[in-house]
């Protein structure tokens, strides 16, 4: 669905960054939220006629590959030791989607990016992918999440800065919910023994977004035109994106059973069994610094931190509320639904065998699969919408 565009956009003729000549370069390229990000630039006309370059930014030789598939993007290696290249690398772009990567580095890495961004002086529009729940962290419980207000205080640093040039003129800040997707990390479990389970207590509440849905708002800003680079509704704006509704585990359990037609139930964990599934097989994809930013937002939701929605990007830029709980599992249906065991009735041997795959799905297959993508694609049916109490799953 082609984003609405806002009527304080400003004129293209007069923008400081027309997207006849706006050329992006996206950082972390080769992480879910970049790659996903670049797919969506380079393959959708909606946003594809928006800008005449584009470049990824990768943090290994061997992550090259995973773009290769698309002619059109540049792809250049981070070099720690290199810092000259990678200003001349800046200097060859105004627009940057500065994603910090999921590894331990990454403040020292958004340093380094941003002060050659200064040095390049020519990066006219600058936006900085941060995390809800940063504001409500606190530096001894959730440094990692935390240590994300730090990082958006030096992307926006260089606005007042004379010395950075053009770099930071037109600024935006996206602040993304916690990924629905992560919930694929329990698919072993929700396939095995029909269960959710989370490190939260019942009462706990906090709203996933569809990682699709975070996507198309970057790529919405990202290609937004205004007099001083991006547009209007998005320049100097703080946009904190999260998914439709408040939810609790057992809501979340029952959206489930009703999208896939069987019984799920959420099942509260604690921290320390939360960590062995991580450290499973199943969380064998995921880097530890993400690993320890899952349970610190996880501590925020127990600490009654994450007790709001904010959908507001989504209704401007797109006209709806995002992907909904049930439309998420339903996506991902496959993923999720309890298979039958093999028993002697059903043509298996006798002890039976579990279904659960060997491998948990990529979080990175969320392509194009969040609300904002086909607002009626994965529109549940009438008969699927499932009912609350009048104080569970308020919706916000």
């Amino acid at each position: 669905m082609a984003p609405k565009r806002s009527a304080g956009g400003g004129s293209k003729a007069t923008s400081k960054s027309p997207p006849s000549t706006r050329k992006i370069l996206v950082t972390a390229g080769e992480g879910q939220t970049g790659r996903l990000l670049i797919d969506l630039l380079a393959t959708d006309n909606t946003y594809h006629s928006k800008f005449e370059s584009l470049t990824a930014l990768v943090f290994s030789e061997e992550a090259k590959s995973l773009l290769q598939e698309y002619e059109d993007v540049q792809v250049i290696v981070y070099d720690p030791n290199n810092q000259e290249a990678l200003v001349d690398a800046m200097s060859e772009i105004d627009t940057c989607m500065l994603i910090p990567p999921a590894r331990k580095d990454k403040a020292k890495i958004t340093r380094a990016l941003l002060e050659a961004a200064k040095k390049a002086k020519t990066v006219v529009n600058l936006i900085f992918l941060s995390t809800v729940g940063c504001d409500f962290a606190e530096s001894d419980k959730q440094p990692r999440i935390r240590e994300f207000i730090q990082l958006e205080t030096l992307a926006m640093q260089p606005k007042s800065d004379s010395s950075s040039g053009d770099t930071g003129h037109s600024t935006c800040i996206v602040r993304a919910g916690f990924y629905a997707e992560n919930l694929l990390l329990y698919t072993k479990q929700a396939q095995g023994e029909g269960k959710l389970p989370i490190p939260i207590d019942p009462d706990h509440k906090f709203a996933p977004v569809a990682l699709g849905d975070v996507i198309q708002v970057l790529a919405h800003a990202l290609t937004s035109v205004g007099p001083h680079g991006l547009g209007d509704e998005v320049r100097g704006e703080i946009l904190v994106v999260t998914g439709p509704m408040m939810t609790a585990g057992p809501e979340l359990a029952q959206a489930a059973s009703q999208a896939l037609g069987v019984k799920m139930e959420f099942q509260s964990i604690s921290e320390e069994e939360a960590k062995k599934i991580l450290n499973s097989a199943q969380g064998e994809d995921v880097d530890e610094a993400e690993k320890e930013y899952l349970l610190e937002y996880y501590s925020l939701v127990r600490e009654g931190k994450t007790n709001y929605v904010s959908n507001a990007p989504m209704m401007a830029f797109f006209g709806n509320r995002g992907q909904e709980p049930p439309d998420f599992f339903k996506t991902y249906s496959s993923e999720f639904k309890p298979k039958k065991r093999r028993t002697a009735k059903n043509g298996g041997g006798g002890g039976g065998e579990s279904s659960a795959p060997k491998k948990p799905p990529s979080r990175s297959s969320a392509r194009g699969k969040g609300g904002a993508q086909k607002k009626k694609e994965a529109a549940i049916e009438d008969d699927a919408n499932f009912d609350m109490e009048d104080d569970e799953g308020e919706e916000h």
